[in-house]
């Protein structure tokens, strides 16, 4: 691979790598009301082949996310003051969050509600009688349901932004090399030290494994994009990340399997942060190999990504709802509510929401649809430096 000079190089693998995983979101959620995990929208009969896949997923999908939202950051503050980066990211990430709890998230509850028999209404009664209580869920009917994404990442904004810009100040930077395939260890550390005692929940209350957890792959992300040939580092040793990856995978799917590493073990959480980060070492890897580029199709997706994210679960939910009281098999009603939600999601995107004014701005996206032009180095049209 050519040299690249860092100070022009366009980051669109990483708009790649982040359109790629929200789409895995669509096979994620759909899957999530066929694997008797509990779930706002459930069938009654599962399909017992989707509980590896997921759970691999279930390790990878958002780790991706908050990474390169990290990562996003860096690219954000080389270009604005910590005032303009305060208020870029409160127009796009609080505002949403606040819009979506009150108008996107409730038609989950009230779905989920109508499923379990503790609603017998219409829509309209159960938001005035029901969400405008402001009750949490799940004893009451108002959250941010999968908008956990969006207030996390607005926290870590607050949080992050005064060490980010001591860090913008130090001259010194770490050269990459070996040590970075360490960096699940401490993913590990925190999941073994808190998982039992605070389990997952996305609530932000004493919900301290997660909100770490996520709170040090935002900081990977940004470290990684301030760290000078870090990206090109992760692509010369990608195939050993490949190997390394994939020998712990199996590993650990045969250990759990063959009874020899417990479930919820420190073993056991130690090597699935391990490899989730080995893993995000081979997406950065073989994403900047060959995913450095730009097409129609990538323009495209990189201003739908963020609305179809907020819109997908909702639809999935609604789509399930409806789905699951047919009396076809378990694999038809899957791909129903799959292709159905996905194509859902896009037409609302295209049709309605990138049309309007206010609209845009409700979803984070910019008002204005006009871009600089391409060659101008990280430019405002990529959205690398716009990843929430």
């Amino acid at each position: 691979m050519p040299a690249i000079d860092e100070a022009h190089e366009r980051y669109d693998f990483l708009d790649w790598l982040r359109v790629i995983a929200i789409f895995v979101l669509f096979f994620f959620h759909t899957g999530m009301i066929f694997v008797g995990w509990g779930w706002h929208v459930t069938n009654n009969e599962t399909i017992p082949a989707l509980a590896w896949p997921m759970d691999i997923a279930h390790r990878l999908r958002m780790p991706l996310l908050f990474v390169i939202a990290g990562a996003g950051m860096a690219f954000a503050l080389r270009r604005r003051s910590a005032g303009q980066f305060a208020r870029e990211r409160t127009v796009k990430l609080l505002i949403p969050l606040v819009i979506g709890m009150f108008l996107i998230v409730p038609p989950q509850i009230y779905f989920e509600r109508l499923l379990a028999g503790q609603w017998h209404g219409g829509y309209l009664a159960f938001y005035a009688t029901r969400v405008l209580q402001f009750r949490p869920y799940p004893a009451g009917d108002f959250s941010w349901h999968h908008l956990w994404f969006i207030a996390y990442l607005y926290i870590y904004v607050l949080l992050l932004l005064p060490l980010m810009l001591w860090w913008k100040r130090v001259t010194w930077r770490p050269t990459p090399g070996p040590w970075l395939f360490l960096l699940g260890i401490p993913l590990g550390i925190n999941e073994a030290c808190l998982k039992s005692v605070f389990p997952e929940a996305h609530t932000l209350v004493n919900d301290w494994y997660i909100f770490n957890h996520y709170l040090l792959l935002t900081t990977y992300g940004y470290l990684l994009a301030s760290m000078p040939g870090a990206w090109k580092w992760f692509a010369d040793v990608r195939r050993w990340s490949l190997g390394a990856g994939s020998a712990v995978l199996g590993f650990l799917i045969w250990a759990l399997i063959a009874g020899v590493v417990p479930h919820d073990s420190v073993a056991d959480h130690v090597g699935a942060n391990v490899f989730t980060w080995l893993w995000m070492m081979v997406f950065l890897g073989y994403g900047y190999r060959y995913l450095s580029f730009a097409n129609p199709l990538l323009a495209w997706a990189r201003d739908a990504s963020y609305p179809v994210y907020i819109l997908h679960q909702t639809v999935i939910v609604a789509m399930g709802y409806v789905v699951i009281q047919e009396p076809w098999s378990p694999w038809t009603k899957y791909v129903t509510v799959l292709l159905s939600s996905m194509a859902i999601c896009v037409f609302l995107y295209a049709a309605i929401v990138r049309r309007w004014s206010f609209l845009r701005f409700a979803f984070g996206m910019k008002v204005s649809a006009q871009r600089q032009p391409s060659s101008t180095a990280l430019p405002s049209g990529s959205a690398v430096d716009d990843i929430h």
